[in-house]
Formats: structure tokens, C-alpha cells, sequence
């Protein structure tokens, strides 16, 4: 992935926008002190992701924007992109398929900042992995910045490894094990809250189990109650359905003698009926007769009417038939005119579509002509474009032809070198096989020294192991003395929920109650209540069941202020259809004047109202309380009116030789519930104060113990720093013996060096001679290329000539054609209007027709009913004569039927009395079989609201199969309702509580199976990556120690160079020592060597890491800032080799290092405070480096 562009703007001193083209092979920034070349360096390493300020050369990050010049006004964006060339190295799969990947970073001045990569929002991470493992983040050894090559000498060992990790590309994995031991810290963290979770699920499992227990015996108790109560329903039920079937049968007799009864006054009611119809007939055939003659009268005076009308008519049909004969005349001579018009406008418009036809074939011909124009114009394009690419291809194979001769001719160079240098070297390792001997006796001394110091520090480390498992102890009950606090925490916890929650739910309270203060939390009661006087009472402990006894129930009592809420309660109480209510209005209390009877100690000193709720003291006025009922007894003897005494065996006495004796069942625990509930609350108060105090001492013995582990890591780490100095001692024992070989083998290698030097001159002078004879010919084809292109040109520029010509011919074709085409659409309009007014007047013909015929039609038939209508007027003069004798009949009739009607009358007057004695007889069955289906309806509604069933449903399956006494059945049903009530408050949501948190329970330990999986598999994977990391950076080690030995050799003449791994430590971990043999010196200390060796030294690593894993490109800033001129030269023999490979751009003020250099650019301040980037000479950067 090699640099193609640099795009700077904002950035430091680069205040305007700058560009920097990346060429293959060699490049330097070159100019004077302070005029900013190394801030092209700063900005590669930005753009790369550095963060640190100071790596960068400023105190915080807004020091990277332009800060503003004499002249200039402070930037207020600093933005900085390279541009990489992907030769297939990025491994993301986003940008693979890409030529070129554009990564882009930005800063403002109020800080915010962007990451692009390929002008798209990213992640600084994004741009991490992209460029991980290719030798390109912002801290590998691709990017050498002033200072840091020496540094390298003088760094920590591990700072060391860093380069070495970048060349073995073990960064992914190094990252990739961050994150696996990141989640595996994670993942610990959630496996230990899991444990957690599950302890306290586990404890409220066994909880709510009692809890389950006790309500599933609520359950049992609850189910025989219901069976028992459907079994004596449906008893009663079946009674009542017996006798009201039994009514039935009665009332079905009674209506059946009720029915004869009806029956009679029925028939005879239809015999008056039928004598009044008869009388009404004969009246209606009077009236009717009547009316007839009357009509006969008024028909013979209509048609006499008629025949006068019906002449008028005649004359009127003739006068419109001669009108509408003269209407259809002229428009028979209208239709002649427009037939003239029309055959005019018919040849016109045969005229003008003749000349639009051949005005259409001129623009087609047109058009082709234009198309055959287009194509020539297309074929001239692609001959110009075919000749351009030739000679481009030409001059390309021309340039790499020249750049290929140059490289060779350099190659030979640095070939006639390297004989020499392989000379030198020869010589130089007779004299390091003499130094080996002495260095080999100090290392066995040291190594006997370091044997010694290590035997005590392993001593130390005994006696810490010792105190520490006594510290480790400590801590260990400190934990269980906390887990035990947080036990009995969780536990009052739990109790206390749980009562507060029977409390809470009222269960002890009666249906009403709870329903009217369910209402007033909807607010669907208007009425303020303040509470239930069971929950504003304070009691002294062991004292409740006397409070309890005394208030009965009162102690369930609604508490309002006024006494008009309290009316305002009833009332709502009544339309709600609310069982009984107990109303307290705190306003209209009082003590009566009452105190408490004489012997007894007063009840009221035993509770105490909650504040605003004072007077409900008044309640327990009167009321005094002894030790048992004998001696209430005896005291009860005085009891005035309002008085009573209760005893602490829950009897009550009201007035004397009364008492009520047992305990109550209904809120018997409720006074008691809540002091209990209030203990529970200050144990757990208390509970809390002792896991605070056990989590204190445990926190401290934590901190005494790592203290502790701390002073041990101290004293493993001054004995694993001893047990590495011992192995590196005798590994420079052991390297020492092994020099003497070494440089053998080296001599033997260097004599096959020179052989293979001395083939690759004379195959670069093969290739010298191949490539000068093809050079000659390519520059012979240059002319004829340019000549064909320049031919094209001009044929080109005709084909555009004659293409316009044709499209202004064609255009003005068209519009001739469009005139003509307006002209046929006008005439064709003009025919057809002409048509559809022939077309309107024809009709208008033939509808006249049909109306002349209508009306003489209309006047034969007004004829014809003339003559019927004066033969029928006879015809009505015999009618008039027969309605007069009919009329005469009819009044005979109604005399007859006026006599029959009188007789019936009497006899209905002696049915009506037998029918209403039967009505009576069956009226009084049916209300008694009203009541008997009430109280089958009550009952069904009792059972429907107890057992939420509909009896009529199920009573047949709920009847008792043998003898069944309901009494002895009710006293059972009330049996057990009182031990059901004995249970007390329970949790009827325990049993479906424990089976969810059992289920939770099985998902919370499968969770921890799948946390446990889940770190195996992440301590599998960091084992993997160890393994991987370990095998990739041992194999990279030992390459580049192989390289190391010859590029040191190369640079210092001579001597030996090794990267060694600290002792006594992982490979992963283990930092790096340089171990330098210098020729001709014994150097013991890096510290000894000069500025130049240590610089040389750097040097020798880098290179021998870009031999093993070159990086795309490499920055140098000022390298060969400390190198004298024999090194420099070394040093620049090495370079061009990199740049083989590489891409290399140097900052540097040396000319040696300016005359290598294919390309030089110039950084100057010509305006003060702001640097400028110029492509310059050779000579002109010798003048800006001065």
C-alpha cells in the first residue's frame, strides 16, 4: 500500500492548501532551519492516528492548527490526507476491490474532530485496523522523526520490541488479545453479579416456597368451601325448581278453566259483533245506496262537460299540424346549403394533407442524412482517440525503457562497491575472533555474582509468603462475617416485603372496604377518605388483640372528615350495591363524658393516633382492659351504659352478664401485622449498620493484603530482574564462545558473496546493451505517431463541420412540414363541423315527421271517444233508476238487525262475572310463581358472585347422590371457612411467584453455563494468540538478527550486531537489548558509543527490518544528520537498496544524500510564519539547505 499524494491544509505552518506528490523510489524535503520541513513528517503521523501532543512536537493538540503570522489570521480547521495506492495488501474486505484509499483527518479549534476514509465518516479505529500489520501506524518504523534513531539505542527494552512486532505483524493479534482479555474481564464481572443473582433467587425460591405451601392448603380449603357451597345451592335450587314446576301444573289447570271462560265470552262477543256488523251493513248499504245515486247524478253531468272540451281539443290539434309542416320545409333547404359547403371544404382538405405528405418525406430524408453525418463524426472521434492512445503508450514504454537503464547503470555502481566492502569485511573478522577470548573470562565472573544475590532474594521472598497467607485468613473470615450480615439483611428484607405487601393488599379487610378505597384511588369516588382506622392507630406491642377486641368493627371503619362525607359515602355506597360500611367522621367525635369502668385500666393509653387523626381516640372512650375474663367479670358488674372491658384472652364485656368470649377471626392480626412489620424495618436498619461495619474491616484486611502482594511483586520483581540478568550473562557466556565460529562461517559467506556479486555485473551489462539497442528504436516512431494523430485531427474537424451543416438543413425542413401539417388539421376541423350541423338538421326533419303524424293520430282518437262518450250518456240515466230501488231495500234490513243486537247484549253482562272470578283464580298462581323463580334468581346470583359459576349450569353436576341433611351441611360450610380464616394473610400469588422464579432460577444457571463456556473459549483463544504471537515473533527475531549481522557489517566496516530478548521472561513480554560488537573497540555500555555509532547502530536495525518486512514507504527526517561522510555514503549505498522496494522520503541538509535523490522539494518561508512546498533542482537545494 504505497503513498500516492500528501494533502496538507491548516496544519501547523503549512497555512495554506499543499500538496506533495509521492514518487516511486527516492524523494527529500530539503530547506533551512525552522522553515518547517518536519511538519510534513508531523502530518503523516496525524493523519495516521497519533494522539499524543508531544509525539508530535506540542504541549495539547490544538498546537497542530496554524496558529496565525504576521500577515496571516489563525486557521480555524487543521486538515491533513494521504492518498494509498492498494496493491492488494489491505486485508478489510470494504476497501480491497478499491485502486485508492483517501484517509482524511480533521481538527477544529473547539476541539471536535473527524476521521474520512475515502471522504466517509469513520472511527479512528477504522483507520487503525486498515492499516495494522502493514508496517504503516503512526508509532512503526516507517516514520523515523529527528531524534528518534538515537533514541532507539537509549530506549527501554520493551520500547525496543515495538519495531520488531510491527516487521512480525503480530499488532492485529496483540490488539485482538486487548479485547478477548477485555471480555474476559467482562465477562468475570457478569459470572460474578450471576452468582449473586442466583443466591438471592435461591433464598426467595425457599421463601416463596412456605409461602407456596401454606397457599396451596389456602387453595384446598377454598376449593371444599366452593364444592360444599355448590353442593347445598344446588340442593336449594332443586327444591325451588320442584315447586315451581309443581305451580305450574297448577297454574296450567287454572289457565285451562280460564280459557273456557274466555272462550264463551268470546263466541259470545262474536255473535254481538257479528248482529252490530250486520247493522252496520244495512247502514252502509243506506249511506251507500245514497251515494250512488248521487255519483249516477254527478257522471251524467261530467260527460255532458267532456263532449263540450273534447271539440274545443279538435280544433287545437289541427292548427299545430299545419305549424309543424311548415317548420319541416325550411329545414330541408337548410340541409341543401350545408351539403355545398361541405364538398367545398372536403377538396380543400384533400390538398393539404397531399403537400403535408411530401413535406414529411423531406424531413425523414433529412434525418438520414444527419444520421450518416453522425456516424462519420463518431469514426473520426475513434480513429483521434485510437492515435492519442498509441502514442501515449509509446512515450510510457519509451520512459520505463530510460527509468529501467538508469536503475541498471546504478546497479553496476553499487556493485563495483560492494567488491570492496566484502574485502574489508574479510580482514575485520581476523581481529574480532581475538577480542572473543577476553570478553569470554568477565562474563563467567559476572555470572557467579548474580548467582549469589539471587539464593537472598529468594530467601526474602519466603518469609513475605508466610505473613501473607496469615493476612489472606484475616480476609477470608472478614468475608464470611459479611456474607452472613448480607444473609440476614436479605432475609428481613424479604419478611418485611412480604408482610408489607399483605398489608398493602387489605386482605384482612371486608369486600366493601376495599372496593370503596380501590374507587377513591381511581377517582371514581368523589368522597375525600383519609384511610381505615386499622392503619391510624399506633398500639403498644403485645397489646393489639385488647385494641382489636374493644374496636371490633370499628377497626374496619372508613375515617372521612364531616359528617356530610360521611352521608355523601352512604349514598355512594348505596347505588354501588356495597355491602355494609362502618363510616368514622373525625369532626363529629367525641369522648362522651365516658371513663373507664371502675377496676379496669383505661384502653385508650395503649393506642395512639397517627397526627391528624386525634380523634379517633374517642373510639376506645369507656373501654378498660384487665388480665383475664374472671376478672372482668368482676368488674363488670358496674358497667354503665357505653362502657365495656376486654380481657388479654380477647373476651369482651358490654354491660353485666353479657360477655363475648373466643377470638376473633376477621383483622385479628392487623394491629399486630404492623408492629411487627415496624420491628422487621428497625432490624433491617440495624442489619444494614453490620454489613457496613463487616464491609469496613474486610476492606481493610483487602488493603493489608495488597500491601502485602504489592511488597511481593516488588521483591518477584528484583528477583526476576536477577534471574534475567543470571540468563543474559550466561547466554553473553554462551555468545561469546560462539563469536569464534561465527566468524568462519561469515568468512566462508563472504567469499561466496563476492562469486555472486561478480554474476550480477555481467548480467547488467548484458541487460545494459539489450536496452540501449531498443531505446534507439522506440525514439524512431515518435514522428510517424504524432503525424497520424494530427491527420485524424483534421478529418475530425470536418465530419463536425458537415454534421452541423445537415442539422441546419434539417430543421428547416421541419418547420415547413409543421406549417402544413396546421393547414390539414384546420380544414379537416372546418368538414366535420359542417357535418355535425347536417347531421343536427336531418334529425330535426325527421323528429318533425313523427310529431305530425303524433298529432293528426291525437285527433282520430279525440273523434272516436266524442261519439262513445254520447252513446254512454244513456246509459247513465238507467243507472240513476235501479240505486233508488236499492236504497228502499237497505231500510228494511236495518230494523231486523237493531233487534238481535239488543238480545245478545244482556247475556255477554252474565259471562263477564264467571270470567273475572277465573282471572283471579290464576293471577294469584302466577305471583306465587313469581316469587319462587325471585328466589331461584337470588340465589343463582349469591352462588355466581361466591363461586364466579352459573348455577343453572352446573347444578345437576353438584347434587348430593344420597340422603343430605342441609343444616348439618352449612354448619360444615362454616367450619371450614373458619379455618380458613384461621390461616391468616396469605400469598395466593406464591405458587405462580415460585414457579417463575424457579423458571428464572433454570434461565440464570443456564446463563452461567453459557458465561463459563464463554471464558473457556476466550482463555482458548488468548492461548491460541500467545501461541501464534510467540511463534511469529521468535521466527521474525531470529531473521532479522541474520540481516542485522550484515547490515551492521556493511555500515560499520565490520563487527556484529544481535537484538536479544531479556531472561527470565515470556517471549511475548520480554523487552529487546542491542548487543553491538564494534570493530577494532570492546564497547560494554551503548552509552559509550558517539552519536554517530549509536545513529549507525539505529540504522542497522531499521534497515534489517525493512529487509525482512519493508514497509510501502518509509519517512526519514535528518537521519544522516550526525553521520560523517564514509558513513553517509554506507548509509545512502543501503538506501537505494530500500528503495527498490520502497518508497523513501528523506528530510535531510546533507548534499551527498541531495545528489541520490530522484526527486527534491523545497520548503521556504517566504512570508513569514507560513511554509511554502516547491519542486526544485539539485542546486537549488543546496541553496535553500544553507
Amino acid at each position: 500500500m504505497k503513498v500516492r499524494r500528501l494533502d496538507i491544509a491548516g496544519f501547523k505552518s503549512f497555512a495554506d492548501r499543499t500538496v506533495l506528490d509521492f514518487p516511486q523510489g527516492l524523494s527529500a524535503v530539503v530547506g533551512p532551519n525552522g522553515c518547517g520541513k518536519s511538519n510534513v513528517v508531523d502530518a503523516v503521523r496525524w493523519v495516521l492516528g497519533e494522539q499524543s501532543a508531544r509525539q508530535l512536537r506540542g504541549q495539547n493538540m490544538e498546537d497542530v492548527i496554524f496558529g496565525g503570522a504576521d500577515t496571516r489570521k489563525a486557521s480555524g480547521l487543521a486538515e491533513v490526507s494521504v492518498v494509498f495506492e492498494n496493491d492488494g495488501s489491505v486485508s478489510a474486505a470494504a476497501y480491497a476491490g478499491l485502486s485508492e484509499i483517501m484517509v482524511t483527518r480533521r481538527l477544529y479549534r473547539n476541539g471536535d474532530s473527524e476521521y474520512l476514509i475515502n471522504r466517509m465518516s469513520c472511527r479512528l479505529k477504522d483507520i487503525q485496523q486498515l492499516l495494522m500489520d502493514t508496517g504503516l501506524g503512526n508509532r512503526a518504523y516507517a516514520i523515523i522523526e529527528q531524534g528518534r534513531v538515537a533514541a532507539f539505542i537509549e530506549a527501554k527494552p520493551d520500547e525496543r520490541r515495538l519495531w520488531v512486532e510491527e516487521a512480525a505483524g503480530i499488532t492485529r493479534y496483540k490488539n485482538q488479545k486487548k479485547v478477548s482479555l477485555r471480555k474476559m474481564q467482562a465477562t468475570r464481572d457478569n459470572l460474578s453479579r450471576l452468582e449473586d443473582i442466583l443466591l438471592e433467587v435461591t433464598t426467595q425460591m425457599e421463601r416463596l416456597r412456605r409461602q407456596a405451601k401454606k397457599a396451596e392448603r389456602h387453595k384446598e380449603l377454598r376449593d371444599r368451601i366452593r364444592e360444599l357451597d355448590l353442593t347445598i345451592a344446588s340442593f336449594e335450587y332443586d327444591q325451588l325448581s320442584q315447586r315451581i314446576d309443581q305451580t305450574v301444573a297448577e297454574e296450567e289447570a287454572a289457565a285451562a278453566g280460564l280459557e273456557l271462560a274466555q272462550q264463551r265470552m268470546s263466541a259470545l262477543e262474536a255473535d254481538l259483533e257479528t248482529a252490530r256488523l250486520e247493522l252496520l251493513e244495512a247502514e252502509e248499504e243506506i249511506r251507500s245506496s245514497g251515494s250512488r245515486r248521487l255519483e249516477a247524478q254527478g257522471a251524467i253531468q261530467k260527460a255532458e262537460n267532456e263532449l263540450i272540451l273534447m271539440g274545443r281539443e279538435a280544433e287545437n290539434l289541427k292548427r299545430q299540424a299545419e305549424r309543424l309542416g311548415q317548420e319541416r320545409e325550411q329545414l330541408k333547404a337548410a340541409l341543401g346549403r350545408s351539403q355545398q359547403e361541405l364538398n367545398r371544404a372536403q377538396r380543400v382538405l384533400a390538398q393539404s394533407e397531399a403537400r403535408a405528405r411530401e413535406s414529411q418525406e423531406a424531413v425523414t430524408q433529412a434525418g438520414q442524412r444527419v444520421s450518416g453525418q453522425q456516424e462519420g463524426l463518431s469514426a473520426a472521434e475513434q480513429a483521434v482517440d485510437q492515435a492519442k492512445a498509441d502514442l501515449v503508450d509509446h512515450m510510457s514504454l519509451l520512459s520505463q525503457t530510460r527509468n529501467r537503464l538508469s536503475d541498471l547503470e546504478r546497479g553496476r555502481a553499487e556493485l563495483e562497491r560492494r567488491v570492496g566492502q566484502v574485502e574489508r569485511q574479510r580482514a575485520e573478522l581476523a581481529q574480532q575472533q581475538g577480542q572473543a577470548a577476553g570478553q569470554l573470562a568477565q562474563a563467567q565472573a559476572k555470572v557467579e555474582e548474580l548467582r549469589s544475590r539471587l539464593e537472598q532474594a529468594a530467601a526474602q521472598m519466603a518469609g513475605l509468603a508466610a505473613r501473607r497467607r496469615q493476612q489472606q485468613e484475616t480476609l477470608a473470615a472478614a468475608r464470611r462475617q459479611e456474607e452472613e450480615a448480607s444473609r440476614r439483611r436479605f432475609d428481613l428484607a424479604a419478611q418485611a416485603d412480604a408482610l408489607g405487601l399483605s398489608l398493602g393488599s387489605l386482605a384482612w379487610a371486608g369486600a366493601a372496604v376495599r372496593q370503596a378505597l380501590q374507587a377513591a384511588q381511581e377517582g371514581s369516588l368523589s368522597v375525600p377518605l383519609i384511610g381505615v382506622v386499622a392503619e391510624k392507630l399506633s398500639v403498644q406491642p403485645g397489646r393489639e388483640e385488647l385494641v382489636e377486641t374493644a374496636l371490633g368493627p370499628d377497626l374496619q371503619a372508613l375515617i372521612v372528615r364531616t359528617g356530610s362525607e360521611a352521608l355523601a359515602l352512604a349514598a355512594w355506597a348505596g347505588e354501588q350495591g356495597l355491602g355494609r360500611l362502618r363510616v368514622v367522621a373525625l369532626e363529629e367525635l367525641s369522648a362522651r363524658g365516658l371513663s373507664e369502668p371502675s377496676g379496669a385500666r383505661p384502653l385508650e393509653e395503649l393506642a395512639r393516633p397517627e397526627p391528624g387523626c386525634e380523634p379517633l381516640a374517642h373510639l376506645l372512650a369507656g373501654a378498660g382492659w384487665c388480665e383475664d375474663l374472671e376478672e372482668a367479670w368482676r368488674a363488670g358488674g358496674e358497667l354503665r351504659p357505653g362502657q365495656s372491658l376486654v380481657s388479654l384472652g380477647g373476651q369482651r364485656l358490654d354491660r353485666p352478664g353479657v360477655a363475648t368470649v373466643g377470638r376473633a377471626e376477621d383483622g385479628a392480626s392487623v394491629l399486630a401485622g404492623r408492629n411487627e412489620l415496624a420491628r422487621l424495618r428497625q432490624e433491617l436498619a440495624a442489619a444494614e449498620d453490620l454489613v457496613e461495619q463487616a464491609g469496613g474491616r474486610r476492606g481493610q484486611a483487602q488493603q493489608e493484603v495488597a500491601a502485602s502482594e504489592q511488597e511481593q511483586a516488588s521483591l518477584a520483581a528484583g528477583h526476576q530482574r536477577l534471574a534475567h540478568d543470571l540468563a543474559q550473562a550466561e547466554r553473553e557466556l554462551v555468545r561469546h564462545q560462539e563469536l569464534a565460529q561465527a566468524a568462519g562461517r561469515r568468512l566462508e559467506a563472504l567469499q561466496f558473496e563476492v562469486g555472486e556479486v561478480a554474476n550480477q555485473q555481467a548480467q547488467v551489462a548484458a541487460e545494459v546493451h539489450q536496452l540501449r539497442q531498443r531505446l534507439e528504436e522506440l525514439q524512431g516512431r515518435d514522428q510517424a505517431l504524432e503525424a497520424r494523430l494530427e491527420s485524424a485531427r483534421q478529418a475530425l474537424n470536418q465530419a463536425r463541420a458537415a454534421l452541423e451543416q445537415a442539422r441546419a438543413t434539417e430543421g428547416e425542413v421541419k418547420l415547413s412540414a409543421a406549417a402544413l401539417a396546421s393547414e390539414a388539421v384546420q380544414a379537416q376541423r372546418e368538414a366535420q363541423r359542417l357535418r355535425a350541423e347536417m347531421d343536427r338538421d336531418a334529425a330535426r326533419v325527421l323528429a318533425l315527421g313523427r310529431e305530425i303524424e303524433q298529432t293528426q293520430e291525437s285527433l282520430r282518437t279525440l273523434v272516436q271517444r266524442r261519439d262513445g262518450q254520447q252513446q254512454g250518456l244513456g246509459g247513465l240515466y238507467a243507472e240513476l233508476d235501479r240505486q233508488e230501488a236499492d236504497l228502499k231495500r237497505a231500510q228494511d234490513v236495518l230494523g231486523q238487525a237493531q233487534s238481535q243486537a239488543q238480545s245478545l247484549e244482556s247475556e255477554i253482562k252474565q259471562a263477564r262475572v264467571e270470567l273475572k272470578r277465573a282471572e283471579g283464580a290464576s293471577q294469584e298462581l302466577t305471583w306465587n310463581l313469581r316469587e319462587l323463580g325471585l328466589r331461584r334468581e337470588q340465589l343463582c346470583e349469591q352462588v355466581q358472585e361466591r363461586c364466579q359459576v352459573e348455577l343453572a349450569g352446573v347444578h345437576g353436576s353438584h347434587l348430593p347422590s344420597g340422603p343430605f341433611d342441609p343444616a348439618v351441611s352449612k354448619e360444615k360450610l362454616e367450619s371450614l371457612r373458619k379455618r380458613l380464616q384461621r390461616l391468616g394473610p396469605v400469598n395466593l400469588e406464591a405458587i405462580s411467584e415460585h414457579a417463575a422464579l424457579a423458571e428464572r432460577h433454570s434461565f440464570l444457571s443456564a446463563q452461567k453455563a453459557d458465561l463459563d463456556a464463554s471464558l473457556e473459549d476466550l482463555k482458548q483463544a488468548i492461548r491460541k494468540i500467545n501461541r501464534t504471537s510467540r511463534s511469529r515473533f521468535t521466527e521474525t527475531l531470529e531473521q532479522v538478527n541474520k540481516r542485522l549481522d550484515g547490515v551492521f557489517a556493511v555500515l560499520f566496516g565490520g563487527g556484529r550486531a544481535q537484538l536479544v530478548l531479556e531472561e527470565g521472561l515470556d517471549p511475548l513480554d520480554a523487552g529487546l537489548h542491542l548487543m553491538v560488537e564494534l570493530p577494532g573497540k570492546n564497547v560494554k555500555n551503548l552509552d559509550a558509543m558517539s552519536g554517530g555509532e549509536k545513529a549507525m547502530s539505529a540504522v542497522a536495525v531499521l534497515f534489517a527490518l525493512f529487509l525482512i518486512r519493508p514497509a510501502p514507504f518509509c519517512i526519514l527526517d535528518e537521519v544522516d544528520a550526525s553521520l560523517d561522510e564514509a558513513n553517509t555514503g554506507r548509509f545512502l549505498d543501503l538506501l537505494k537498496q530500500l528503495a527498490r522496494r520502497s518508497q523513501i522520503l528523506m528530510i535531510t541538509h546533507s548534499r551527498s544524500t541531495m545528489e541520490i535523490m530522484e526527486t527534491l522539494y523545497g520548503v521556504t518561508m517566504e512570508e513569514r510564519g507560513v511554509s511554502k512546498l516547491l519542486a526544485v533542482t539539485l542546486e537549488q537545494g543546496e541553496s535553500l539547505a544553507a
